[in-house]
């Protein structure tokens, strides 16, 4: 027989009787490869999931609030020409009566341009409403399912009349409007959703109506674009009319999204290194089994590289099956990503894979098949010289009467196999370091999430309920009337009370939100929250926000100057209430005779409607706020305008929806470190079936077995504890590190006792109770039977 003839190593026969697992081996590497390619992919369309949405609608890049200064009809002419000014359109909000609700609004289009040119919505069902026809509109997706309204439904609206007033019934136009369609915005996520009015209502009714006009625009890119935008507004329409940047309050979705991609990236990471240690391991050891037959085949002439092809060849069933269920995995999966906040944001959602994804996946799943398959057979059919280890050489060493199942179980958790009888240990110990890493990072960053939650001040959420005050308790020389403050103070459960007024001013260049805190004759005071530096105590310093300071170029130290032509030294950075005009890392902080004055220029340019004050609450307990605040609402809802609670931002509320993926990759990554050590148990029992029948020949009992196997396990998990809680604990707070930079909040340490609390005890449990079937198989073997067989 001449050397090259065994390359037919296997007859069809033998094919066929080794089809089937060779099958199964492809299949489940293919759906392995398949599902964390679908994941990777699923990282990358959450990570532009926003960018998509924004393109798809031509969304513009920023809202210009003239509103907020009092400018009823702002002169946009010299704006639109503006370098950096790519496209204004004009957009309104109509007040009225909205089913009901006096005081409520449609948004509408001044123009052709909003909603049809920029921000054109994706119509999910239904119709665009026709702009020449004055009754109809479109919902957004979320305000449909908030309103439980749906296409065909028609909303009772009765317009504020043209010289009509905010305390008074709407009395103008009155219509029923249709929905005609639901839409998906990228406004909902940036700015707000809602209903939005078609331009037809302005034309027909715009003389009889009162409309508060505003604007968009779509920039031109630049680096310096809406520092220039900033500029020319103060200049060209009016001083301090704010600008709200929408690529800023984009992180109300990307702080979110960032978190949904790194679970992502981290589950598609996790069963790649699962797929290869469990299947490569398989993989590798049918490769291997040529090595049985090496001396033989070596006899009759064959080389090693002969050999290696000869085992690859049954292989290329096991790769062609791989890539092709890689390929059918990476396609069918994609529906199932994004997930979280970025599945309701990404517009192209379903079966959507890129072809450099798909390619890189089967390429991948080939080259990794053949690649194991090619280093087992290799490592098999190497020279047998000094690579066997003498049966029961590894006995000698110990002393059977010296705590063989304390010592050999221990020995067991760190070998390295090196033998046919040798399960080597090294996945189990990979496996539980990395779930316990994980696991432990994962419950810091969720325990980050509650303490973020439970403590909305690191978002600027300082108190827990806004009273509002009729118009006539208001005064800028006062405040709010003192008797009203009293009463809150004096009432029981309220820890804090402080009257803050807010202001829309002009800081420099720019329009900017300006508070200040008007503390209680009796009692604690709520104040703001203050980041660094320190809260302003006299007329001349101010406390900015992060981004107000960053877009004024000034830190702490440094003077900004005032609408009334003062200056201001900066003392502290820190954060704001968050409304839908700004985000709450914007604004300022100034004494209450400093803040009086701007009022009075606020005033002076028009009404003092520019002027707001509330009075803040903040209570004792925080377990049951929903009743506190009714309890209050009761209190006082008939002496004042309304009693609400504190809204949360838009970051921190989309966060508490983010912590279900951490639970579940949590749960994931336990089930797989089990899977680890409880794949090695059975190996190394039953690999080492001869070497426990030989130890119970020396006088070794089935109790001492049961015990060589939990001591395995029980080192493997104390390994994987000592490695994984560390380092778990470091990933975790790096991790919310980033997300508090990312939003941004207020850092507190998320580093919890529950952590290791909960891991060690649960980790040492839970392997010593898959240890206990292992243990019990390698208990009841007969060392008669199993050393005949032998």
């Amino acid at each position: 027989m001449s050397p090259t003839t065994p390359g037919a190593l296997w007859s069809l026969s033998d094919m066929r009787a080794r089809a089937r697992p060779l099958i199964v081996l492809g299949v489940l590497i293919g759906l392995t490869i398949g599902l964390a390619a679908a994941a990777f992919d699923g990282a990358r369309r959450t990570d532009s999931a926003l960018g998509r949405l924004r393109d798809k609608t031509s969304a513009s890049d920023a809202a210009l609030f003239a509103t907020q200064v009092e400018l009823l009809d702002p002169d946009w002419t010299t704006l639109v020409h503006r370098p950096e000014v790519e496209r204004l359109a004009r957009w309104g909000l109509a007040f009225g009566n909205v089913d009901g609700r006096e005081g409520d609004l449609f948004f509408v289009p001044m123009d052709g341009v909003w909603l049809q040119e920029i921000d054109r919505p994706i119509v999910i069902s239904g119709r665009m409403f026709d702009p020449r026809v004055a009754d109809e509109a479109v919902l957004s997706d979320d305000a449909s399912k908030v309103l439980g309204l749906g296409v065909g439904d028609t909303i009772p609206f009765t317009a504020m009349a043209a010289d009509g007033t905010f305390d008074a019934p709407a009395s103008g136009p009155a219509l029923d409007v249709r929905v005609v369609g639901i839409v998906h915005t990228a406004l909902s996520y940036v700015f707000t959703g809602g209903a939005f009015l078609s331009p037809g209502f302005v034309t027909q009714f715009g003389d009889d109506a009162f409309i508060a006009e505003n604007a968009v625009v779509r920039l031109h890119r630049g680096a310096d674009e809406m520092a220039a935008l900033r500029r020319d507004v103060n200049v060209d329409v009016g001083n301090g009319v704010p600008v709200l940047d929408f690529r800023v309050t984009g992180r109300r979705v990307t702080a979110t999204t960032d978190v949904e991609g790194a679970m992502l990236r981290l589950l598609a990471t996790i069963v790649s290194l699962a797929g290869l240690g469990f299947l490569g391991q398989a993989l590798a050891r049918s490769a291997s089994t040529i090595g049985t037959d090496v001396g033989p085949l070596r006899a009759f002439g064959m080389t090693r590289r002969q050999l290696v092809g000869a085992a690859l060849r049954p292989h290329l069933l096991t790769t062609g099956v791989s890539v092709a269920f890689t390929a059918v995995t990476v396609v069918v999966a994609s529906r199932w990503f994004p997930v979280g906040l970025a599945a309701g944001v990404d517009p192209d959602r379903g079966i959507q894979v890129g072809v450099a994804v798909l390619i890189a996946a089967t390429v991948i799943a080939a080259l990794l098949t053949l690649g194991v398959a090619a280093f087992g057979s290799w490592r098999a059919t190497r020279s047998a010289v000094g690579r066997d280890v003498p049966r029961g050489a590894w006995l000698a060493r110990w002393n059977v009467a010296r705590s063989v199942p304390l010592r050999m179980g221990a020995r067991m958790a760190f070998e390295g196999g090196g033998s046919p009888r040798r399960a080597s240990a090294w996945p189990a110990l990979v496996g539980a370091a990395a779930a316990v890493t994980g696991v432990v990072a994962i419950i810091t960053v969720n325990h980050g999430l509650t303490d973020a939650l439970a403590h909305p001040e690191v978002a600027g959420v300082a108190w827990d309920a806004s009273i509002i005050p009729h118009q006539d308790d208001i005064s800028l020389a006062g405040g709010i009337s003192a008797n009203l403050v009293d009463s809150v103070v004096a009432r029981p459960g309220v820890a804090a009370v402080s009257s803050i007024g807010r202001v829309v001013t002009e800081i420099g260049e720019l329009g900017v939100p300006v508070y200040t805190v008007i503390e209680p004759p009796t009692g604690a005071a709520v104040e703001l929250v203050t980041l660094s530096g320190r809260a302003p105590r006299n007329d001349d310093e101010i406390e900015l926000g992060p981004s107000t300071a960053r877009d004024l170029g000034v830190d702490i130290g440094d003077t900004v100057h005032l609408a009334d032509a003062g200056n201001a030294r900066v003392v502290g950075l820190g954060l704001f209430p968050a409304d839908v005009h700004s985000q709450f890392d914007e604004g300022a902080w100034v004494s209450p005779k400093r803040w009086r004055g701007l009022s009075a220029i606020a005033v002076d340019a028009d009404s003092n409607a520019a002027v707001e004050m509330l009075v803040a609450v903040r209570f004792t307990e925080h377990d049951d706020l929903e009743a506190q605040i009714g309890a209050l609402q009761a209190d006082f809802g008939s002496s004042t305008d309304f009693v609400t609670p504190v809204e949360q931002p838009y970051e921190l509320a989309n966060l508490r929806n983010v912590r279900t993926l951490p639970t579940l990759l949590a749960v994931f990554l336990a089930v797989l470190g089990s899977l680890a050590v409880g794949h090695a148990l059975f190996s190394s029992v039953y690999r080492r079936r001869r070497d426990f029948a030989v130890l119970q020949s020396l006088g070794v009992t089935r109790t001492g077995v049961r015990g060589m196997i939990a001591t395995y396990a029980t080192v493997v998990a104390l390994a994987g504890l000592v490695l994984g809680v560390p380092i778990g604990l470091i990933a975790g707070r790096a991790g919310w590190q980033a997300i508090t930079d990312r939003v941004p909040l207020t850092f507190r340490s998320p580093l919890t006792a529950l952590a290791v609390v909960l891991v060690v005890p649960i980790a040492v449990i839970t392997v010593n109770a898959i240890a206990v079937i292992p243990a019990r198989r390698a208990a009841k073997l007969k060392p008669a039977l199993v050393l005949r067989s032998e």
